[in-house]
């Protein structure tokens, strides 16, 4: 029973790569959410302190983890699996959604 409460509470690791946007927090969601539930309908957002957590849930790989937060005149965006560098559908869309 223990075991199943702590994963709800689970850090979702140390960052992979940051970005800031001049959108904000919910400007950003807006955008972002869409987008990845188009590549992986399970993907939920989740409200956090000053912002929102996206989960996409992966059977195969650990979980793409995207958080966005108030930062200054925006938001800025932390991914805790991968690099905004990559190919991946996820994270072109977290870029994308940045302008």
């Amino acid at each position: 029973m223990l075991a199943i409460s702590l994963v709800g509470c689970a850090n979702p690791g140390k960052p992979t790569a940051s970005k800031l946007t001049a959108k904000s927090p919910s400007e950003y969601a807006a955008c972002v959410l869409p987008k990845w539930q188009a590549v992986t309908p399970a993907t939920t957002q989740k409200s956090i302190a000053h912002g929102y957590r996206f989960t996409a849930p992966s059977a195969v790989t650990s979980d793409e983890v995207l958080e966005v937060v108030e930062y200054r005149e925006g938001s800025r965006a932390t991914f805790y699996k991968g690099s905004f560098l990559s190919g991946d559908k996820l994270r072109e869309a977290a870029r994308a959604c940045l302008e």
